[in-house]
């Protein structure tokens, strides 16, 4: 899964690198990116865009009477799903990152670590979004999408999620099933993931500093 990212990339060097054109000024920077928070997506509506937009589609369960959040959305499932089906082939997403966050249990001890491509090197988590209220098409939100973990990260948790290169980025936006994700998507950029432990100090969201990827 995904719970938690980082984002060290200014917003004018992004949209630089794909030419995008846009009044949003907003860096984004954050050491603690948490579901429900504001954050922004890249994504192609004729020409490539960035916008504004909530980390988590909800829906409200019948079943269990209440309303739930959901932050990802599985790969193995997203083409069927209802929430997510009409996303995936309509409105891809990418989020830009440097690393992002992930919790093993380790001797009955939840210890976070982060995940990166040494030093912190910027890469891409392939997501979808959608409206939240369609009879406004104002808000917009998004969820990541996750697969099973590699043979690398299978040491930390079984679920990660799709990075891209930008390579991959561009081809996966364009919708047209250049860059069709599989079960088994593998990006070139995989092998190059690292990871390390890091303190509790990132499991509050309100902590954003520097601290929240120091080697604990």
């Amino acid at each position: 899964m995904c719970g938690r990212f980082v984002n060290l990339t200014k917003i004018n060097s992004i949209k630089k690198k794909f030419n995008i054109i846009s009044d949003i000024n907003n860096d984004f920077i954050s050491y603690n990116v948490a579901p429900s928070q504001n954050f922004f997506i890249i994504y192609k509506d004729k020409e490539i865009k960035i916008d504004n937009a909530c980390w988590g589609y909800s829906f409200f369960d019948k079943k269990q009477n209440y309303k739930k959040n959901i932050f990802n959305s599985r790969i193995e499932t997203i083409r069927e799903k209802i929430l997510f089906k009409d996303s995936f082939f309509k409105r891809k997403c990418i989020l830009s990152t440097n690393g992002y966050f992930e919790w093993s249990i380790i001797d009955g001890k939840k210890i976070p670590f982060f995940i990166h491509i040494p030093p912190n090197e910027q890469f891409y988590l392939a997501g979808v979004w959608k409206y939240a209220d369609y009879k406004e098409n104002k808000k917009k939100v998004f969820t990541i999408i996750t697969k099973n973990s590699n043979s690398n990260i299978q040491n930390i948790h079984s679920r990660m999620p799709v990075i891209l290169s930008f390579e991959e980025s561009i081809e996966y936006l364009n919708n047209d099933n250049s860059y069709d994700l599989k079960y088994n998507t593998v990006s070139v950029i995989e092998n190059e993931l690292d990871f390390y432990p890091v303190s509790n100090f990132v499991n509050n969201p309100l902590n954003n500093t520097k601290n929240c990827i120091k080697q604990f």
